[in-house]
């Protein structure tokens, strides 16, 4: 896979959004599934324990929003983005079972560093009602300054 992205600054991209069922969550976040109390009992599976939390429902474990943001740089970045990607999130908001997540990209800078395109954007992922979940920012070196640094 090699890089695929050439985003110019300003431009703005969307991922495939994904609703976070309950199947998905507890499947994350609930252990093992052959374990024999499957599921772990957490915020993330029980309702108990979101009550205890101070949580009105069950909520996706953030990393669960994370992944999907993780995804889209790799869609979009190929094998640059293992070579040369940095993501730094911050959780913003609690993502409820049954919530739509929709991962976005803002390209707000492209520098030349080793004949290879540096590109920094802003990063963030959005429910259906159009609020954050998770925002921060995201760099990755594009092209040969990129392979040449994963090598060992």
């Amino acid at each position: 896979m090699t890089a695929r992205c050439p985003l110019e600054v300003g431009e703005v991209r969307s991922g495939r959004p994904l609703t976070l069922s309950l199947a998905r969550v507890l499947s994350f976040s609930g252990g093992p599934i052959d374990a024999p109390n499957w599921p772990e009992r957490n915020l993330h599976t029980d309702p108990a324990k979101a009550r205890e939390a101070g949580l009105a429902h069950l909520i996706a474990s953030g990393t669960q929003s994370e992944g999907m943001l993780i995804g889209f740089l790799i869609d979009l970045f190929g094998d640059d983005w293992y070579a040369g990607g940095e993501l730094d999130v911050r959780f913003v908001k609690p993502v409820q079972v049954n919530d739509t997540v929709t991962p976005h990209v803002r390209c707000t800078a492209r520098d030349v560093v080793d004949g290879a395109s540096r590109i920094t954007l802003d990063c963030w992922c959005q429910v259906a009602d159009g609020s954050h979940v998770v925002e921060g920012s995201a760099r990755c070196t594009v092209g040969a300054g990129a392979r040449s640094a994963a090598a060992p």
